[in-house]
């Protein structure tokens, strides 16, 4: 009887010896185990940090103009100078102010869209899961029509419909993303339909709303963050390709997509007002998908499973 007693003594403080760590800390223990993202995150974290600041950090207005320096080339260069380290543009101006100020827009339209693409979608999956007769099949077959259609095609018949500008370019890309939402929300939540919390919520008497927002959507989120993640580098990518056809952001208001448009004509002789916008585009896209492979990692957990 004493063996046993010491036994059940021991189990007790081996127990309470084991700490468990918080969900934030096992969040970001399966996070920083992909390198990679690891240094997407620095990456960002430094465009977001120049993007608030720019008006700070930049060493002049994204606007001015200094006609003495016409397609001056970087610091570097041989004929480059010290007054400007990435060069000017065509019409003088700094094209490292108009990098930092451009971050700022370029993030905000991704973000924003993001937003605006990520909650319909959500509301309208939600309600092709748990009506999926005629209204499910309604929605279903109006996001087989839009993915039908080439992403970039479709977004600029929207923006031929509304008109340039920087709220319709949020729109256009908000509506090309909406379709990959509403199926991935769906499917998610028809999967969690059948399980038995589901069934035991029902029986407890909740009503539609408290089980589509509170009970099933929740189990939904991992997938549509890293969804998310990896469509606001679309985003990026699709407001810079209409800024590059003259249907985004207009000039002088600088923008990734709306530089490499005004540097086209002059890509063989200054290479630089044409190849770093280029670069910064890439490099953020880039940085952004490795990010989505870390949350990937940090929230599937058939992944953790495997580790």
């Amino acid at each position: 009887m004493a063996n046993v007693n010491t036994a059940t003594v021991n189990t007790a403080a081996e127990d309470q010896a084991i700490s468990y760590p918080s969900p934030l800390k096992e969040f970001w223990q399966g996070f920083a185990h992909n390198k990679g993202a690891v240094a997407g995150l620095v990456f960002i974290s430094i465009v977001v940090f120049c993007a608030l600041f720019a008006p700070i950090i930049a060493p002049y207005s994204p606007i001015e103009q200094f006609r003495d320096h016409l397609l001056t080339p970087p610091a570097w260069s041989a004929n480059g100078s010290s007054q400007f380290l990435l060069g000017t543009d065509e019409l003088g101006r700094d094209i490292l102010s108009r990098l930092i100020h451009g971050a700022r827009l370029s993030l905000l339209i991704g973000l924003s869209s993001v937003v605006m693409s990520l909650i319909p979608g959500i509301l309208l999956g939600l309600l092709a899961a748990f009506f999926p007769k005629w209204l499910g099949q309604g929605i279903m077959r109006l996001m087989d029509i839009m993915m039908a259609l080439p992403s970039l095609l479709l977004a600029v018949a929207i923006m031929a419909i509304l008109g340039p500008g920087l709220v319709n370019a949020m729109i256009a890309i908000a509506v090309v993303a909406l379709p990959a939402y509403v199926r991935l929300t769906r499917a998610s939540a028809m999967s969690e339909l059948n399980k038995d919390y589901v069934t035991a919520s029902r029986v407890a008497g909740a009503g539609l709303f408290r089980l589509m927002l509170v009970t099933v959507l929740p189990n939904c989120m991992a997938p549509l963050i890293v969804h998310a993640t990896m469509s606001f580098s679309s985003a990026i990518l699709e407001i810079a390709a209409l800024g590059f056809l003259g249907m985004g952001v207009q000039p002088p208001t600088p923008e990734w997509g709306t530089m490499l448009a005004s540097a086209r004509d002059y890509i063989e002789s200054a290479w630089w007002v044409v190849t770093l916008p280029g670069l910064t585009i890439l490099l953020s896209v880039l940085a952004i998908n490795l990010m989505g492979d870390g949350l990937r990692d940090a929230l599937d957990p058939k992944l953790k499973r495997a580790a």
